[in-house]
């Protein structure tokens, strides 16, 4: 019995039904890991843009109190428009050990979160009109 091994060698030129599936489906799970890291990264982004802003909005308000003269103690709020979003700040000025030291506390949220502010700010400020030298 004589085997024409041309045949053989020839016979396979595409792939088998299984292979497709199998090939098929580890992409399948490929793209969905794709997919979901891609949407987290899209929400860790808009949630970093919202903690930079809002760090902008506690930081020109610590350095307007800085620059005004000695901060009187008690409590403020307002509202900012910074990259076209509405802002609510609050402002707790705070005596300290120090006699010529006032701490700030800011919080700046949107205006329409109730929840959690997004940034917490610590700031200090010293008073300048004080007679005290540095030696």
């Amino acid at each position: 019995m004589k085997i024409n091994m041309e045949y053989f060698r020839y016979k396979q030129k595409a792939f088998t039904l299984l292979e497709v599936l199998v090939a098929l489906a580890v992409l399948t799970m490929g793209l969905g890991t794709v997919i979901k890291v891609a949407g987290t990264q899209a929400s860790q982004l808009s949630y970093l843009k919202d903690k930079t802003v809002a760090l902008w909005i506690a930081n020109n308000k610590a350095s307007e109190v800085q620059l005004d003269n000695w901060p009187e103690t008690g409590t403020s709020s307002g509202q900012e428009i910074m990259a076209n979003q509405e802002w609510r700040w609050e402002l707790k000025v705070s005596n300290t050990a120090d006699k010529d030291l006032r701490r700030l506390d800011i919080h700046v949220s949107r205006v329409n979160n109730e929840g959690e502010p997004i940034v917490r700010f610590i700031a200090f400020t010293g008073n300048r009109s004080s007679n005290t030298s540095i030696p």
